[in-house]
């Protein structure tokens, strides 16, 4: 068994970045953050800085909302683990509150705020999770 070490240590030579040292690999956390960017650029979002969080004076590089839908993403590993039998229309209906904030405030019939959207966010990643595996279900269970 090949055993994996990580030193993380500070180093002046490089603005005083950290370096990750991984078998012989040296990384610079810039380095890291530069491939973190490029991923979150994949997400189609409108990354305006008033609807976006901000945590201890850094703001987020994602609105409440796309955050909030990402964090909702975190459950779908839980659902396949734990292989939960829930409904694809609970799936469906737990994104409906994220489209009215959003066509409410598009619409401007009413304001919304951060906390909402990050909220009506995670529910609606929640329900998106139990679609794509209510359907993946599904499909298993035709081909087999």
């Amino acid at each position: 068994m090949v055993e994996r070490r990580m030193i993380v240590h500070q180093t002046a030579s490089i603005s005083i970045a950290d370096q990750i040292v991984m078998e012989d690999l040296i990384v610079t956390v810039d380095q890291i953050v530069i491939k973190l960017k490029w991923l979150i650029n994949l997400v189609p979002c409108h990354r305006m800085k008033s609807r976006s969080l901000t945590i201890k004076g850094y703001t987020l590089p994602l609105c409440a909302r796309c955050t909030g839908i990402l964090l909702g993403y975190l459950f779908f590993p839980i659902l396949i683990v734990v292989n939960l039998n829930l409904s694809l229309w609970l799936g469906i209906l737990l994104n409906i509150p994220m489209v009215l904030d959003g066509w409410t405030q598009k619409k401007k019939l009413r304001k919304s705020n951060n906390p909402l959207r990050l909220s009506t966010g995670i529910i609606s990643g929640f329900g998106q999770s139990i679609i794509i595996v209510s359907i993946s279900q599904i499909i298993i269970s035709i081909v087999l």
